[in-house]
């Protein structure tokens, strides 16, 4: 039974977080945002796709830029991923560090620290505003590049 309330939780967001390194590894970013060598041909964000109709420019969605910046971060380029998503960035830190938490918690059989309730909230609220601001950033971003 503890296996099963600490370690299969644990094994989870380790597996989970080797599967998205793995899968942002082979994804070529590319100048025009589709990825280079006709890898990861993505269809285009339907926020843009609804926002260029209706304001006559695309706007960028909330998580835009996100699997770019995870994609440059997984190669070490963080410079390149803090300027394409500087939340992207920040996510895939978050990331790395949940999983630095699995495997301790695999290995150990006791977790690596226990957050209490309003820490969990904090981390939310500010990772929430972080997001929130970056798109208001690239929101203004992209209207001031229409004019």
């Amino acid at each position: 039974m503890q296996w099963c309330k600490q370690k299969f939780p644990a094994l989870t967001v380790l597996l989970g977080g080797a599967v998205i390194l793995a899968a942002v590894l082979t994804f070529s970013p590319g100048a025009d945002g589709w990825g280079e060598n006709g890898r990861w041909r993505l269809p285009p964000c339907s926020f843009r796709t609804v926002t260029g109709w209706v304001f006559g420019r695309p706007l960028p969605c909330v998580t835009c830029g996100f699997t770019h910046a995870f994609a440059y971060a997984a190669r070490g380029r963080f410079a390149e991923a803090f300027r394409e998503q500087p939340a992207g960035t920040v996510a895939f830190f978050a990331m790395l560090a949940m999983m630095a938490g699995a495997g301790w918690t695999l290995a150990t059989g006791s977790p690596l620290l226990r957050l209490r309730r309003w820490q969990w909230i904090a981390f939310g609220s500010v990772g929430g505003a972080l997001l929130l601001a970056v798109w208001v950033c690239k929101l203004l971003e992209a209207f001031c590049a229409g004019r």
